[in-house]
């Protein structure tokens, strides 16, 4: 009964400070534009030549696939920080010395992870219930909520899993961990699909797809066979109009549903047993290696007093103009990256020159603008970070001065690698493109400083990121490819509203460093 207590204890601290946080509130927020987006068509379940009549079972699996491919992408990237938050705040160390076991914080971990990952899942599937209301196709409760609870909920608790998991090894805990999550998931929707093998489902895709197409199969005998999750680009005039009756939950398809719960246990117990439980770290850490960057950026010795760090700033900013800041950001900014990092960025960066740019847009342009997330994450988060906000703040002008820098670095790292193919654009001609993508390269650096001033963390932006991402420009979603991926989305004017959200986003990023300085 106490084990019982404790670990209740435990989690009942770890999802009130998680529902506090900003990144939970940007989750919120965009777990409802995704619901928004599937209810008026933009994103759901589409069959190519067939189209299933949105009755309670079709619009109840439709949207619990649609929440499926989101949270799991995205809510890994929200709860992967219990374990980092009570390293910085100091609560581990205080919890190492105590007799709580390793296994049971781990599995407090594992259980509030899956608390949060289902309220985001609960929203949705009252999202689902409330669109089939409006819609007045007729509501089957039980019909609708059981893909959310059969489907969805497990693989929430097997994504929770994974982030205890990726928290407790040292090479997956950073930045690192979260691009390598991204080629992860990815991995684990594909590999059921081209093997058949069941026992490697966790997301249930496989499951529910078989299912949906067998029955569309035997109710539209000339189905093409096409199955997407994503926009409408693959809908076919003249589909034909189907019933589906839903997915039959027998035992058996139940069990499989188990796998992934198995999963997510085994996945925390294999952490709990690589877990440092929160040894000091080394001398040499990351943080000392920001310092000596630091000093070599400012050109002049750090002064120490016994206890104290100072920086000559007057000395420092008389003689730096607003471009040698933007170098020293740029540095900050690259510092420590890998040999292998420049020679990706290189192949990428050739293979969309020697593309023609409609295939580079559409291929490769996606992936140039995931491969820098890492460096934009950091953007307008390495204050609170590192500790340096109150040295940083002192500064003459740091709202004039040190913020625009940081956007620009931000923004000349985008410029850098969309180069390539912005050289072709302007070669042939098409300014329209050209300044849809350069509106792109000014809203992500807005809106990484935007989020990092507020949630002084850089796993926000990654989260929002890499959703919006995958949403937008990696499906073609002309409404929000804000990379201007296709001449959809620039016919359809949506570079012109991210380059209004970026200068929306810089201003809250003004008010939020406002803030951090008055604080300071």
């Amino acid at each position: 009964m106490s084990t019982l207590r404790t670990l209740a204890s435990l989690m009942k601290a770890d999802i009130l400070e998680r529902t506090r946080s900003y990144s939970f509130l940007v989750t919120i927020a965009a777990t409802l534009y995704l619901g928004y987006l599937v209810n008026d068509g933009t994103i759901g379940v589409h069959m190519g030549n067939a189209r299933p009549v949105p009755n309670s079972a079709w619009t109840g699996m439709a949207v619990a696939l649609c929440t499926i491919t989101f949270v799991a992408l995205v809510g890994f990237y929200v709860v992967k920080n219990a374990i980092e938050r009570d390293r910085e705040t100091g609560v581990g160390q205080i919890l190492a010395g105590t007799p709580v076991r390793t296994t049971l914080y781990m599995m407090g971990k594992l259980f509030s992870n899956f608390a949060v990952l289902a309220i985001v899942t609960g929203i949705m599937a009252v999202a689902a219930i409330l669109m089939q209301l409006f819609r007045g196709e007729g509501l089957d409760i039980p019909v609708m909520v059981s893909p959310f609870l059969f489907l969805a909920l497990p693989a929430m608790f097997f994504v929770g899993g994974t982030a205890v998991f990726f928290e407790s090894v040292t090479l997956l805990r950073g930045g690192f961990g979260n691009v390598f999550y991204f080629f992860a998931f990815t991995a684990v929707i594909v590999v059921p699909m081209q093997t058949g093998i069941m026992a490697t489902d966790v997301f249930g895709l496989k499951l529910a797809i078989d299912r949906i197409q067998a029955d569309v199969r035997a109710h539209v005998p000339d189905y093409n066979g096409d199955f997407a999750i994503g926009t409408a680009a693959n809908e076919i005039a003249g589909s034909k109009p189907m019933v589906w009756g839903g997915l039959p939950w027998t035992a058996e398809n139940i069990g499989t549903r188990a796998l992934p719960i198995a999963y997510g246990f085994v996945l925390s117990l294999v952490g709990a047993g690589l877990f440092d439980r929160f040894a000091a770290r080394s001398a040499g850490s990351h943080k000392g290696r920001f310092r000596k960057l630091l000093n070599r950026v400012a050109g002049s010795p750090l002064q120490r007093i016994p206890g104290l760090i100072l920086l000559p700033f007057e000395v420092l900013f008389s003689r730096f103009v607003s471009g040698r800041i933007l170098v020293a950001e740029l540095r900050l900014m690259l510092q420590g990256l890998a040999w292998w990092w420049y020679a990706v960025a290189l192949g990428l960066w050739i293979a969309s020159v020697s593309m023609d740019p409609t295939s580079a847009r559409e291929t490769i342009f996606p992936v140039l603008w995931i491969w820098p997330v890492l460096l934009w994450s950091g953007m307008g988060t390495r204050e609170k970070h590192f500790r340096t906000g109150s040295i940083l703040f002192s500064a003459p002008r740091p709202l004039a001065r040190q913020l625009p820098a940081t956007w620009g670095a931000g923004f000349v790292v985008a410029m850098i690698f969309a180069s390539g193919i912005l050289l072709r654009l302007a070669m042939s001609g098409e300014t329209a493109v050209f300044l849809s993508i350069v509106a792109g390269a000014i809203f992500i650096p807005s809106l990484a400083v935007a989020l990092g001033v507020w949630s002084g963390t850089s796993k926000t932006f990654e989260a929002f990121y890499v959703a919006f991402w995958y949403i937008g420009p990696a499906h073609h979603t002309p409404a929000i490819d804000f990379l201007a991926t296709t001449d959809k989305a620039v016919s359809a004017g949506t570079p012109v509203v991210f380059a209004i959200a970026a200068a929306l986003l810089f201003m809250l990023a003004l008010g939020g460093r406002l803030r951090q300085i008055t604080a300071a």
